[in-house]
């Protein structure tokens, strides 16, 4: 089935009048923004006669903020598109460098199988601040917030786009939508490659062999990906992984207007892990997954979903300390989701999106939570989001979620915007946003403890009781195109205050040991203001330009906290063809220096140039492509942890029907 992006075609209008369809731009008040905006709109940058093909090319459809296709510049939220040539010029290998073109983002591996994200600050090991999505399936795992970037069962080659949310997003998404929300869509086999097969060598013991095989029918599409990759990130660490994934997808046509999608996979990684006395003991991580869909399309600006999804991971992880039985620190999750939505227009001046879930989480860990049964906890949420065309040029975005979440609390988290756009190439938007984040199952219920051979010593103890984290957000941003220069410029300045923040710290308790324990505890508050953009340049059909630099200042009684994001940072992609066969792209991030909280260290910043060369060509009608990947070729950088830095790497990459 065509995507529904084809079919709901947003409204446009030129210099005024409405034309058939409705407007297109966004953004919020304020004077300095129009006097700026009278200045960049002039003739001889904006050309005034744009054609309305020129204004749809420019501009990209979005689903995510607020689950309805908009274009960009009527989305409430700034939101950073990355698309399948975006991920190939990166030349990324794993998903969670593809989030280093993301303004605002910073992104770190604590050894070669864990990775942590954050954005504008205030992160630690686990990116317990973010939703994450596969194709509406949260991957966030509900036990300590984190997200088994490795553990994926997703091939970047399977990946259609990724629309990450920058800022909160929980009128959308609720709980864990709290500093963003990253939507990774998948592809389905209508319109694509039938067979293909990808093959990987280089440094740092980097291994990889895909294949992928799909058909496509008058009833529907169906593909089975699979694959198999392994490398050591750094040199001094015991930290290889080996990881192994397969993944299927079939979309059925019902009928003309229903549509059924059944998707499913499972990985395995099992990864080297230090220990006690420089010994290394293997860590093996399962995930499965499970999801069925259906959706009838009642006309083209109308749809009903319901779907169903269900995701495990067991982490098994033994500790042998050469005394007595290895201790267990594994650990098990379990996710199941109904949902189901409704969105569609009440007038052609009037869309919104409806939608309740139920979920049902079930943790279970003998060390981690002292007790041998799982606990279940279950949630349910009911949202409400729409935009409304006051006149020719303005547009008001509204929304609300209510959630009863996993902690036994309700909460309402609001969000308001107000678009103003006074040229079908320009867009001004005003917006005032709550969230929040549910403490994890750990920070809620943790209470673990060893016997290093002199008795029990308690590690962590039952927190007080935890109020959720809160974020109120304030922002302006500004949205501009110029169809004949080929320049697109995304702007956002905010000011976002977080209160209730959860930190941990050691408190004296009764164990007959070193007398001391970890506590979670409600620690204070942060101030993040500052501005970052994305302006992207095609001068010409085969080259890509695109720039994306950030400024953050955190006010906080904490000095850790003040230091947790980099005051500046920048990532650039540039990516030329030289002709049909030969093409040159490369990514350069640069941040000043900034501290990882939660075990990690003050790092020097990031100076990081990774480039990648490609030939490009056919035979017999197969694509074929070669790719010789250089990364790190600035030097090597400490991540996470200070004195443990990555060394330059270079890799050869194969494909043949991708």
């Amino acid at each position: 089935m065509k995507s529904i992006i084809k079919a709901e075609k947003p409204h446009a209008y030129a210099h005024g009048q409405a034309v058939n369809h409705k407007p297109r731009t966004s953004f919020g008040v304020s004077p300095w923004a129009l006097f700026l905006s009278g200045a960049l709109a002039c003739p001889s940058l904006a050309q005034a006669s744009v054609s309305e093909t020129d204004f749809f090319d420019d501009v990209p459809v979005v689903l995510s903020p607020m689950r309805l296709s908009q274009p960009v510049a009527d989305a409430p939220s700034a939101v950073t598109v990355i698309d399948r040539d975006m991920i190939r010029a990166s030349g990324a290998t794993h998903l969670l460098d593809v989030f280093r073109m993301v303004p605002g983002f910073s992104v770190a591996y604590q050894d070669g199988h864990i990775g942590t994200l954050t954005y504008h600050g205030l992160g630690d090991g686990y990116a317990r601040r973010f939703q994450v999505l596969i194709d509406g399936r949260s991957v966030y795992s509900p036990d300590f917030g984190q997200v088994y970037w490795r553990n994926l069962p997703l091939s970047l080659d399977d990946i259609d786009r990724i629309e990450v949310i920058r800022g909160p997003a929980a009128a959308s998404y609720g709980a864990n939508a709290f500093m963003g929300v990253i939507n990774i869509l998948t592809r389905s086999d209508e319109d694509a490659v039938r067979l293909g097969v990808m093959a990987g060598v280089g440094d740092r013991s980097y291994r990889e062999l895909g294949a992928r095989v799909g058909a496509e029918s008058e009833a529907g599409s169906w593909r089975l990906s699979a694959g198999q990759r392994a490398d050591d990130y750094y040199a001094d660490v015991a930290d290889d992984v080996r990881d192994r994934y397969a993944d299927g997808r079939g979309d059925w046509r019902i009928s003309n207007a229903d549509t059924l999608s059944i998707k499913g996979g499972v990985a395995h990684s099992r990864l080297d892990d230090d220990a006690a006395a420089g010994q290394t003991f293997p860590v093996n991580v399962r995930s499965a997954y499970g999801q069925v869909s259906w959706s009838r399309v009642h006309n083209a600006a109308a749809e009903t979903r319901v779907a169903y999804d269900l995701t495990r991971q067991t982490y098994d992880d033994r500790l042998d300390l050469g005394e007595g039985a290895p201790v267990d620190l594994g650990f098990s999750t379990l996710r199941q989701n109904l949902s189901a939505g409704w969105k569609g227009a009440w007038s052609p001046d009037l869309r919104a999106a409806l939608g309740m879930e139920f979920r049902l989480d079930e943790v279970e860990s003998r060390f981690y939570y002292n007790q041998a049964s799982s606990i279940r906890e279950s949630s349910w949420r009911a949202y409400g989001n729409g935009e409304y065309r006051i006149a020719p040029q303005w547009l008001l975005n509204a929304g609300a979620m209510l959630e009863s979440t996993h902690a036994g609390q309700r909460e309402l988290s609001p969000r308001v915007t107000l678009h103003f756009q006074p040229h079908p190439t320009q867009s001004f938007r005003i917006g005032y946003n709550m969230g929040y984040r549910v403490p994890t199952y750990y920070e809620l219920f943790g209470q673990n403890e060893l016997d290093f051979g002199s008795g029990p010593d308690a590690l962590t103890i039952l927190p007080d009781a935890l109020k959720p984290e809160r974020i109120v957000s304030r922002e302006i941003g500004w949205w501009q195109t110029w169809p004949g220069a080929g320049i697109t410029l995304d702007m956002r300045a905010f000011r976002d205050r977080y209160t209730n923040l959860i930190d941990f710290a050691e408190v004296p308790v009764a164990d007959g040991q070193d007398d001391l324990a970890y506590q979670f505890f409600n620690a204070g508050e942060a101030v993040l203001s500052g501005v970052e953009f994305q302006i992207e340049w095609k001068p010409a059909a085969r080259t890509r330009i695109r720039f994306a630099p950030a400024w953050v200042r955190i006010r906080s009684a904490k000095p850790d906290w003040r230091d947790s994001a980099p005051p500046y940072a920048f990532n650039v992609l540039v990516e030329q063809g030289f002709d049909r066969n030969w093409w040159l792209s490369g990514v350069w991030n640069k941040s000043a220096a900034l501290r990882w909280l939660g075990g990690g260290d003050r790092i020097e910043g990031e100076n990081r140039l990774d480039l990648r060369l490609a030939w490009r060509g056919k035979q017999s009608g197969i694509p074929l492509e070669a790719a010789i990947i250089g990364r790190h070729l600035l030097g090597g950088d400490a991540e996470f942890i200070a004195g443990r830095e990555t060394q330059r790497q270079a890799l050869l990459q194969f494909r043949a029907g991708f």
